[in-house]
């Protein structure tokens, strides 16, 4: 007959749990990105179960004490990390010690084949500081083969032209747009987002992206545009892209290059929302030459009523603008049409 384990509270005890800890931290917060406060709470629990059936169940107070050593260690080092990291980015901003933003070339497999994707890297905060990092693929056959399929598009007879390019625009570039769904889908079940909540991590993530003009010309030297333009083109010389038809990239392009203006982002995420059933529209203004989205959802703000439905405006070109807000300059809703609707 074995006999029971022995209570214990040594070093032995101490050591095997708050290796745990430390490496249980680690991977949670790298593949998670969960507050640390809540992972170092999952970790403890699941490191106290595992090491009092390793080594014995010390006493309560020692099971208190040591939890409460290696809680301070964790939070002491966590401190000075971010510390030593904040002097080295002073001292050399050039240092970077998370994964850069941007698009990168990546493989993976689908049904046994390696495919090649175009991976743009997100890292973001919503307009209430909830943060969220992830990548949105596209395969780089759909790339190559939707790039220019704008420049075949025939524009129909009748009104409504900017309204029926975009219809267009959705309906040839969504079924490509499926790891991109796939990735914003597993954010909603991570995070567990509400309707509202997953409607602003989309939109904030493309808000978040900076801003770059799409010309149907070529891109000329600054001082051939008006002010407003030629100020951001001095300061950013390549937040442009020309002789694109209509002036307007599709979302597989767009995502492939992260150059974008206004109907460029609202068609894409009219067709990410669309795609989750969500009732949003696209709004267009001659007055303002701007294009802007409106969601059916109960909020506050700004919004224009069309065929009975209260579609709040939701500004997607410059960040921390939350639905029902417009910039001063261009926040008259009766100059705003809506020009195509998801339902």
């Amino acid at each position: 007959m074995s006999k029971p384990k022995k209570n214990t509270s040594g070093c032995l005890w101490i050591f095997i749990f708050g290796m745990m800890v430390f490496f249980g931290v680690a991977v949670l917060d790298a593949f998670l990105g969960l507050n640390i406060l809540i992972t170092i709470t999952i970790v403890m629990t699941g490191a106290v179960y595992l090491t009092n059936r390793w080594l014995g169940k010390p006493s309560a107070k020692g099971i208190i004490t040591n939890v409460v050593v290696v809680f301070l260690i964790i939070m002491i080092l966590k401190f000075l990390g971010s510390l030593f990291e904040n002097v080295v980015h002073e001292l050399n901003p050039e240092i970077s010690f998370v994964k850069e933003e941007g698009v990168t070339k990546e493989y993976i497999v689908e049904n046994e084949d390696t495919v090649s994707v175009y991976a743009s890297h997100r890292i973001w905060k919503d307009n209430y500081g909830n943060q969220f990092e992830a990548s949105l693929p596209i395969r780089e056959r759909d790339f190559n083969r939707l790039r220019n399929h704008i420049d075949s598009y025939s524009p129909s007879r009748g009104g409504n032209f900017w309204g029926k390019l975009y219809d267009y625009i959705d309906r040839t570039d969504t079924p490509s747009l499926d790891l991109v769904m796939k990735t914003f889908e597993e954010i909603h079940e991570e995070k567990l987002l509400n309707q509202m909540e997953f409607a602003e991590m989309v939109v904030s993530c493309i808000q978040d992206i900076p801003y770059s003009f799409v010309f149907q010309g070529d891109c000329l030297e600054p001082d051939n545009y008006e002010d407003s333009i030629r100020r951001i083109l001095e300061s950013c010389p390549e937040c442009c892209i020309g002789n694109v038809a209509y002036g307007i990239q599709n979302p597989v392009s767009f995502l492939q290059n992260l150059k974008g203006d206004c109907d460029t982002r609202t068609v894409l995420i009219y067709s990410i929302l669309k795609h989750f059933r969500y009732d949003v529209a696209i709004l267009n203004s001659d007055f303002y030459r701007h294009s802007i989205l409106g969601i059916n959802l109960p909020a506050k703000g700004i919004n224009k009523v069309y065929y009975g439905k209260k579609y709040v405006v939701w500004e997607t070109t410059a960040k921390y603008f939350t639905v029902g807000e417009l910039p001063t300059n261009f926040n008259d809703i009766t100059h705003w049409n809506v020009v195509l609707t998801s339902k």
